[in-house]
């Protein structure tokens, strides 16, 4: 045997253009602290379907956009929802947008690739022209909230690992793990809680 029987080769990105898509998941992860502006933030993640490219089982390839919370004109947060949606939203009515409504919804994607770690961004999102027939997947549909869900049922454990691996850096879980240890004698050995590693 030998090491490259051990290591599974990395995907490659997909080329950089503009792709039809589907939101097949929306996840609110909770409050994210940022290092580069010493301040917590709601985040919410979009899961999107490219059903004309497969990956190697023949599932759609899948990309996501982590999208910070925001109402500053001219916030990456107020373009994602503005391109979703063909308008332009001011920070009075962005508020009223409920994010799992669009799951399902059929757009466009603009892919590039990050030249130091070949990987892919969503850069931009878009309606789908007039005329153009809308994608469609098999991927089930899913909505999660660490606000409406919290850490356990079935919400929980039906995530992806990577989504779940999101929401254990956030300061919700930190502050309410339900897998906390509980207080034993010193000389009681305490048992270790796995961590996946599931990159996102």
């Amino acid at each position: 045997m030998k090491l490259k029987d051990l290591m599974k080769p990395s995907t490659p990105p997909l080329d950089a253009k503009t792709y039809l898509a589907v939101v097949v998941g929306v996840y609110e992860v909770g409050q994210h602290y940022s290092e580069k502006f010493h301040n917590l933030s709601h985040k919410l993640i979009f899961q999107f379907d490219i059903p004309s490219i497969k990956d190697p089982d023949g599932n759609p390839r899948q990309l996501s956009k982590w999208l910070t919370v925001g109402r500053k004109k001219g916030c990456a947060f107020l373009e994602f929802f503005g391109g979703l949606d063909d308008k332009s939203y001011t920070a009075e009515d962005v508020g009223e947008i409920d994010p799992k409504v669009y799951l399902g919804r059929a757009c466009q994607i603009r892919v590039t690739i990050n030249k130091e770690t070949q990987k892919n961004n969503i850069e931009g999102v878009m309606t789908l022209p007039d005329g153009i027939a809308a994608p469609t997947t098999n991927t089930p549909l899913t909505w999660y909230s660490v606000e409406e869900d919290g850490f356990a049922g079935d919400a929980w454990n039906n995530l992806p690992d990577w989504v779940q691996d999101a929401c254990k850096k956030s300061e919700q879980y930190q502050q309410d793990q339900p897998d906390k240890p509980l207080d034993m004698p010193a000389e009681q050995p305490q048992p270790e809680a796995g961590k996946d590693d599931c990159p996102i």
